[in-house]
């Protein structure tokens, strides 16, 4: 339930100048990752894309329908990130994808042995002390949004691959691990809350009244009765679990209704800001920048 982050955006090529309009890429090689920046301005599907090594794959503009090893397709978004193992395709639609309407997505392919290694050191100096006391990646749980320390990572080694800096591989190295760890965390924080809710049913009847009033007016008080728990015992277990306050998680809720709103162009930022649920746009606003680290504008003007 961290909030979402997007990466820091970069510049789209000249659109006149390519060979291709369909995954034009660029490509930033390192001793053990290269970079590849990929870019489509031309509506198309069935596109299989496949690489060697790990595949680290995170969205920058415009928006796409991937399925992967016969699983059910999904919409990737800015903001969010697949992770591949070696020999793994992925089917890619880009439904929407115009000259006005880019599509741009950052990929990672890792060198496996590179990743094995990096793993192993961290397991052996830096044993992970919690749940489930191993750090290894988990290819089941391979799309998840990015929270703000996931996408600082992943800022980083962009940046060091595009740079001309003698010492770029090095830093690339010590950039990796943080990395992987980032990544991790976020897989385990991901599984680790979404089993609290499973687990704890005390908090299923507020979760579910959340999603399904979440544009009208929400208090702790009328949560807490959906609980069957008193204000005070529920703000305090609620706080607990999560690590962040009932209205919070309101907050953060409504904030991803507004960006899948604004998918449509057609409407408004404030607009968006009454349909899900804000009546003050500027306070809407203020509240996006907080989460997201940019304005809905700029929101906007990256996808």
């Amino acid at each position: 339930m961290d909030h979402i982050c997007q990466l820091a955006p970069i510049n789209l090529s000249d659109s006149t100048a390519l060979d291709t309009l369909v995954e034009h890429r660029r490509v930033f090689n390192l001793k053990h990752c290269e970079l590849n920046i990929f870019e489509t301005y031309h509506k198309c599907s069935d596109v299989i894309l496949s690489y060697d090594g790990l595949v680290i794959s995170s969205m920058m503009r415009g928006r796409k329908v991937m399925s992967v090893a016969g699983d059910d397709e999904f919409v990737f978004l800015p903001g969010e990130s697949v992770i591949l193992p070696q020999g793994i395709s992925m089917k890619v639609d880009f439904p929407e994808a115009d000259l006005k309407h880019p599509v741009q997505c950052a990929t990672l392919a890792l060198d496996w042995d590179m990743v094995n290694k990096n793993l192993a050191f961290l397991n052996e100096y830096y044993p992970n002390t919690e749940p489930p006391f191993e750090w290894k990646l988990n290819f089941s749980r391979y799309h998840f949004f990015n929270n703000r320390e996931l996408a600082s990572s992943l800022n980083k080694l962009i940046s060091i691959s595009m740079e001309e800096n003698t010492a770029k591989d090095a830093l690339a190295d010590l950039s990796l691990k943080f990395l992987l760890l980032r990544i991790i965390q976020t897989q385990n924080l991901e599984s680790l809350q979404e089993g609290r809710v499973k687990q704890d049913h005390r908090f299923m009847p507020a979760i579910q009244y959340i999603h399904d009033h979440l544009t009208e007016k929400i208090s702790v008080d009328t949560l807490a009765k959906q609980a069957c728990m008193s204000k005070p015992s529920f703000f305090q277990a609620f706080k607990e679990t999560f690590h962040i306050s009932p209205l919070e998680y309101v907050i953060r809720q409504r904030i991803e209704l507004a960006k899948k709103i604004m998918v449509d162009a057609t409407i408004t930022t404030t607009e968006a800001c009454y349909q899900s649920g804000f009546n003050n746009p500027n306070y809407f606003i203020k509240l996006f920048k907080r989460l997201e680290g940019i304005t809905p504008k700029m929101y906007r003007e990256a996808r």
